[in-house]
This record gives structure tokens, sequence and C-alpha cells, in this order.
């Protein structure tokens, strides 16, 4: 075998590998820009307090051998109303109590995983000990602006049915705040609101950039992060 030809035969193995491999979440992106403005909201008649005990806000990581999951502790939030429709909220996060909860680590792979996320590699938690999520525009969903993924796509289930809106706010991390916008499933009914979204956002504009360079072969960790919202709020009478 010649060393040209075993070198070509070796990158197409190594491609091969690597596509078998390819561990990144397939959901929708979220479009990430600067900060925005609220748009100013004329009235607020119904206030909607996240019941934190129902409520999740969970992640995926992906790096080239693995996926690894977790959680973002909800600390408190409300969304708020006007005739029946969403106009505004907030939610806080204890980023002190983010951690792991991989169902294929066992509790020390957890607990040390745990600890690297909280640590100056990520989040920084002694420093940084909040972030908060302000939703700042709310808009009817146009599902023609949406690409329909293909039908055995993996994570297809990741993906919310039924989107009713884009909701665009200002997500801080490390006191760092980029506007966030993407799909979402809002519903009411009695006296809960629920509000759904799966999407994907880019770790490294929050300058979460530990082993994101690609460069780093199979120690890279992906830049893409999927986060999960499942939010129940119940209303709060005056």
């Amino acid at each position: 075998m010649s060393g040209r030809y075993g070198h070509n035969i070796a990158l197409i193995v190594t491609g091969l590998v690597l596509a078998a491999c390819d561990t990144t979440v397939n959901a929708d992106k979220a479009e990430v820009g600067a900060p925005v403005k609220a748009q100013a909201i004329v009235a607020t008649t119904e206030v909607y307090t996240i019941d934190t005990a129902k409520s999740t806000v969970t992640w995926i990581g992906a790096k080239l051998t693995g996926r690894h999951n977790g959680i973002f502790k909800i600390d408190n939030g409300q969304l708020t109303m006007h005739n029946k429709l969403l106009t505004g909220g907030k939610i806080e996060f204890n980023m002190l109590a983010t951690r792991s909860d991989d169902k294929h680590l066992d509790e020390a792979g957890n607990e040390k995983l745990t600890t690297h996320l909280r640590s100056a590699d990520f989040f920084d938690v002694e420093r940084f000990p909040r972030a908060r999520f302000v939703l700042t525009s709310i808009a009817p969903y146009d599902s023609t602006r949406e690409a329909k993924p293909p039908i055995h796509a993996p994570d297809n289930d990741l993906r919310v049915k039924g989107a009713t809106h884009y909701l665009t706010g200002n997500l801080t991390i490390k006191d760092k705040t980029k506007s966030i916008r993407f799909p979402a499933r809002i519903t009411l009914q009695d006296s809960l609101l629920k509000a759904r979204a799966n999407f994907n956002i880019d770790r490294t504009d929050w300058d979460l950039i530990y082993r994101s360079d690609k460069s780093l072969g199979n120690q890279t960790i992906h830049p893409d992060v999927n986060i999960d919202i499942n939010l129940v709020a119940i209303q709060k009478h005056r």
C-alpha cells in the first residue's frame, strides 16, 4: 500500500468515524443578537407566578465522544398577560444550583461534572451566582419561516409541536446579555399558563468558550447547547 493511498484511506475512515459519532443536538437554533428594549405594554391585567416545583429548564451539551445533560435551577419568575394574551415575563436562575443530571453517569460522575460546570471554566458561579431571562416581545408564530426537519431526523422528539408564538428576550449569563428569539407553544387553561420551547444556542456568545476550539479533536466540546423550557405558571389573584 503506497503512502499516499494509505493516507487517503485514513482520511476517509476518520471522516466516517466522525460522521457516525455526531453527537450534536438537531433542534431549532435561536436567533441571537444584541440586547433589545422591551416593547411598550399598554396594560397588564393578569400576573402568573412560575411554579418552580413543576417547571424545568434543562440543557444538553455534546462533545465528540458523547452527550451530557442537566438542569438550570429556576429561582423565581412570573409571566404577565392582558386580555388573555402574553405581554411579558422574567425568570431568575440560581446558578449555584446548576447541575449535571445525566442518567448515563453514576453519582460520582454527576458530582464531578457538576463541580466543573460551576467552576471558572464554565459558569463561574461564585462570581456570577445569578442568570436571568427577560421577555421583551411576543409575535404570532409563522410556520412558513421554519424549515421542516426530515421525518426521521434525530432528536425530532425534542422539537416543540404546535408552536403558537415567537418569543424574544434578553438572556444574561455571567453578566453578558444577548437577545434570543425562538418558537414556543403558549397555552392557557383556567388559571394555568404553560410555555414550552426547545432550541439551541451557541454558548460562546456568552463567553463560555471552554474547549470550543475544533482543533482540539476529540477533546472538543461543541459550542451549541440545547435548552429545553417547560414552564407552569399559576395566576396570582389580586
